[in-house]
């Protein structure tokens, strides 16, 4: 039985219509009712959590998408890249890096709102955000100027 909360059924919808999508088999047990449903799975290579609560913003769900570690030695530079980074996505989409304080890894968030969005524009955000994480795979988001400047002051270069 659907649960009878219009946002969490909204959420369901989006999470049945990205597994038709992808052909994923569907679970047939239903959700519990509760605080947050969250949809685990990889993508592109790279693990996302689609999230959704009835405690905080009931209308919208959280992306989350698992980068990777922060290379020892290079903190430094590509914190401050972030930095700026996010002053630019939050402006554009509302999108942010972050770093998980358990794993150290860094994280891409991002906060949807549900109205008018379906699986497929869903799945383009995600495919998306996979093109910035192998980005960040390849780059670090750094510059070769960047790295550069690095060196000069003595942080190695790690790949």
């Amino acid at each position: 039985m659907p649960f009878t909360d219009p946002d969490r059924n909204k959420f369901l919808e989006i999470l049945t219509e990205i597994k038709n999508l992808l052909g994923y088999s569907l679970r047939s047990d239903e959700p519990q009712p509760g605080e947050e449903l969250a949809m685990e799975m990889m993508y592109g290579g790279f693990d996302f959590s689609v999230v959704h609560s009835n405690n905080f913003k009931p209308e919208a769900l959280l992306i989350e998408c698992r980068f990777g570690q922060v290379p020892e030695g290079r903190e430094f530079p590509i914190m401050e890249k972030l930095l700026q980074m996010n002053c630019a996505l939050a402006e554009l989409d509302g999108s942010t890096f972050c770093i998980e304080a358990e794993s150290g890894d860094l994280i891409y968030t991002l906060a949807k709102s549900m109205d008018g969005l379906d699986g497929k524009t869903l799945l383009y955000k995600m495919t998306e955000i996979v093109w910035h994480g192998r980005r960040w795979m390849e780059t670090r988001f750094l510059s070769e100027k960047d790295t550069r400047a690095n060196d000069a002051f003595g942080v190695v270069a790690m790949a």
